[in-house]
């Protein structure tokens, strides 16, 4: 289990956010090549560091080599989950950026990237735009843009940026942010065509790292998820996995899928996996409901009591508060915890849908439903057709005298995947029912 400084950021994509990778230095052409084979790059991560710092420690003026090594710091991140990597990579990055201040692109991203990480959205906007001074005719770098637009909710101006390519052969990057402004934005089926156009043209790259090339097939599964697609989101979670088979998010998220299908044999492998490799709230929860599901009442006891007993090692530096809300208010404990969490959250991101739509459910989970009510229409009012969202915002509905608009939004959420949550899903049937006619 990874020591309290090196439990990993999921970022927002944990919670349906957009954990996106810096990918500016790989474009192909993929049309009409086979699938590339599947590097093992992450093999040869530490020794290519150790040779970086090397040569950096020989020689203190080389920018070059210092801003390679910043990208490296955070690739190995993305393996490992180590936030210190994070901190390295800003670091070295902001040398080489002294080193040499103008026109050093490669050295801004790697800082952009790790504020993004650090949820220093403002400093994150800053080196992107300094960035794209710097390569005005960069779609990548207008994309990175537009992906930290929406990550603090400025959804306008993601769509604006979004809608323009300078080049029209659009890269992965650019396809799989597009996808994510569309996913939030109600155009799910448009969303999930850009993703899977992106990770096709992945698949057919050479030099992309494993972790990258596991992080477009998650992001196909999570979308065939949200779109009730069990088929296709199965195959594309363990496409993710054999490609990556360290990739704890994409444990986590196959986790949640097969628990609310109530596969909790699989519910369980793959969250014993994902928090044998990063112990977030989720991982350890999703277990502990798998082995009382199958009861064994006494191990999911044992679980519980380390999540209570580690809590608060799950939250440093606040990168991890919509989960921590979450995970409290879906299990109604912790709801002072949670609410503080979850205003952190709002706090850093602003008018984010899903910091709305957490807000709103830890304070549904609180009885507080006429405050919950506002968040909730904030939360939805791009149309996202997330099932879990909809049902929560219906609940909502429904407790504030709003009627109509709960039967439509919980017969939306089941309509679009009846199986969409373990719990969730079979409340929504009951208050339809209960509903009148």
């Amino acid at each position: 289990m990874k020591t309290p400084a090196a439990i990993v950021a999921f970022l927002a994509a944990i919670a349906l956010g957009a954990a996106w990778p810096w990918f500016a230095s790989y474009r192909a052409q993929a049309s009409g090549m086979p699938p590339a084979p599947i590097s093992t790059d992450y093999r040869e991560r530490d020794r290519l560091i150790g040779f970086y710092e090397e040569q950096a420690r020989r020689d203190p003026s080389d920018q070059i080599t210092r801003r390679m090594l910043g990208s490296e710091y955070l690739q190995r991140f993305r393996e490992t989950g180590d936030l210190n990597d994070v901190t390295r990579a800003h670091a070295i990055a902001a040398r080489s950026l002294s080193l040499q201040p103008q026109g050093n692109v490669q050295a801004l991203g790697v800082i952009a990237s790790s504020d993004v990480a650090f949820h220093r959205f403002s400093e994150a906007l800053a080196a992107e735009r300094a960035s794209l001074e710097a390569d005005p005719f960069s779609d990548d770098a207008r994309a990175q843009l537009a992906s930290t637009l929406m990550e603090v909710g400025r959804y306008e101006s993601s769509r604006r940026i979004l809608s323009s390519p300078t080049d029209p052969d659009l890269s992965p990057t650019w396809k799989s942010i597009r996808a994510r402004y569309d996913e939030v934005t109600g155009n799910l089926a448009v969303a999930r065509i850009e993703m899977a156009e992106a990770t096709q043209h992945v698949d057919r790259m050479i030099s992309v790292p494993a972790y990258t090339r596991s992080w477009y097939h998650l992001r196909d599964a999570q979308l065939a998820f949200e779109a009730g697609d069990a088929q296709t989101a199965a195959v594309e979670y363990d496409e993710s996995l054999r490609i990556y088979p360290d990739n704890a998010m994409a444990l986590l998220f196959q986790a949640k899928f097969y628990r609310a299908r109530h596969d909790w044999q699989r519910a369980l492998a793959a969250a014993t996996r994902s928090a044998e490799l990063y112990p977030l709230p989720q991982a350890l929860g999703y277990e502990a409901d798998a082995q009382r599901a199958l009861g064994d009442d006494e191990d999911a006891s044992r679980t519980d009591a380390l999540i209570s007993a580690e809590q608060r090692l799950f939250n440093l530096q606040g990168i991890n508060d919509r989960l921590l809300a979450m995970y409290y208010a879906e299990h109604r404990e912790h709801l002072s915890d949670a609410l503080a969490a979850a205003r952190s959250d709002i706090g850093k991101r602003g008018n984010e849908i899903y910091a709305d739509d957490t807000m709103a459910w830890v304070l549904a989970t609180m009885g507080r439903w006429k405050e919950a009510r506002v968040y909730a229409m904030r939360a939805a009012r791009y149309g996202t057709e997330d099932p879990e969202l909809q049902y929560h915002c219906g609940v909502i509905a429904w407790h504030t005298g709003h009627i109509g608009e709960a039967r439509r939004r919980l017969s939306a959420a089941l309509a679009v995947d009846a199986q969409f949550h373990p719990v969730y899903a079979d409340d929504a049937r009951r208050i339809l029912v209960a509903i009148p006619k």
